[in-house]
């Protein structure tokens, strides 16, 4: 028997061994160890495997390698870059890899390579933590449609609908970066594209430091602007100083702003306070993370703005760029009514 063979039979076994380790110690619905697992089986079937497959594999990888470089360094600066820049970018990398292999694979075979590796690269971790990488959704969407479309434009560049497609994709990322991206990432976190909602808000009540109990429906006739945040949101502390300002401006108007602690354990409002009240002086009440507002409302994350008209009615839901927009025309409205 050949030493290479040997060596081969030898890799093979502890390549074997990891995955019957890792399975019996870690869990089995791991996205990290799928992908691991993926990468282990690839490196054994390259091991026997003929040439036309170690070409496929080996496409596989460098195009892998590529893929996360350019697409994790773009998330990391935003979602929408990923998707404007991205796009194209990947559509050059899928020119280049299917210039590279046109005479070692098929067309085929090579976009079926190209598909699959990002489907294996995301597809596992997509499909365990589904609603915690939906907002990514579109980037990776628009990375598929540029694996279409590379390859097409390799094998049939002069065709004029292959290129006015690559122009169309090209004016959605551009439209994403510009408002879309963060009008889906609004639909995911906050539940509305715009920030719009319609909700009476006749039931629902807030506690406040003592423990008494103040009504929504009390603050008929005022602007209401309230603040959701929860323990342990460094983003919330940061955003405090802009409600304070704000607290400061119309404390002496026809406008309530205040905090909404929503309280997970018990003692958690209590904590906070101790801290907030050094260095804040607009209110803070607190609801539970089971009341039927945080419910309704669907507030999940944090933090997250809500504004009230003089009518009592929810009108506004969201993030704080958008909500506090909202609050800034309802109060001008406001404003231009009395002057008259």
């Amino acid at each position: 028997m050949k030493v290479s063979t040997i060596l081969k039979y030898i890799v093979t076994a502890f390549l074997a061994f990891i995955i019957v380790y890792l399975s019996c110690n870690f869990p089995l619905f791991n996205a990290e160890l799928i992908f691991l697992y993926m990468v282990i089986i690839m490196i054994i079937i390259y091991l026997y495997a003929g040439k036309k497959v170690r070409y496929m594999i080996q496409l596989s990888f460098f195009w892998g390698i590529i893929y996360a470089f350019v697409i994790i360094s773009l998330r990391s600066i935003s979602r929408n870059h990923a998707i404007l820049i991205g796009f194209p970018t990947i559509v050059l990398f899928t020119w280049g890899f299917t210039y590279c292999y046109r005479k070692k694979l098929s067309k085929k075979n090579i976009f079926i390579m190209l598909l699959m590796t990002l489907i294996f690269l995301e597809g596992p971790v997509r499909i365990i933590n589904f609603s915690g990488t939906l907002i990514s959704l579109p980037s990776f969407i628009f990375n598929l449609v540029a694996i279409l479309i590379g390859c097409m434009l390799f094998f049939s560049r002069y065709n004029r609908i292959i290129w006015l497609s690559f122009g169309g994709v090209l004016g959605c990322a551009v439209w994403m970066f510009c408002q879309g991206g963060d009008m889906w990432a609004h639909k995911v976190v906050h539940g509305t594209y715009t920030g719009k909602i319609y909700r009476l808000a006749n039931d629902y009540f807030l506690y406040d430091e003592k423990g008494d109990t103040l009504f929504l429906s009390q603050l008929k006739g005022k602007i209401v602007l309230l603040d959701f945040w929860s323990n342990g949101c460094g983003v919330c502390w940061e955003k405090f100083p802009m409600m304070q300002d704000l607290y400061d401006k119309y404390k002496n108007e026809n406008v309530f702003i205040a905090g909404v602690f929503v309280e997970k354990k018990e003692g958690e409002y209590e904590e906070n306070m101790k801290k907030f009240s050094c260095k804040y002086t607009f209110p803070i009440f607190k609801v539970s993370k089971d009341a039927s507002l945080v419910k309704d409302l669907s507030v999940k994350r944090f933090p997250s703005l809500a504004v009230l008209d003089t009518d009592g009615v929810f009108r506004g839901f969201g993030n704080i760029e958008i909500v506090i927009k909202m609050f800034n025309n309802m109060v001008d409205t406001e404003k231009g009514k009395n002057d008259k």
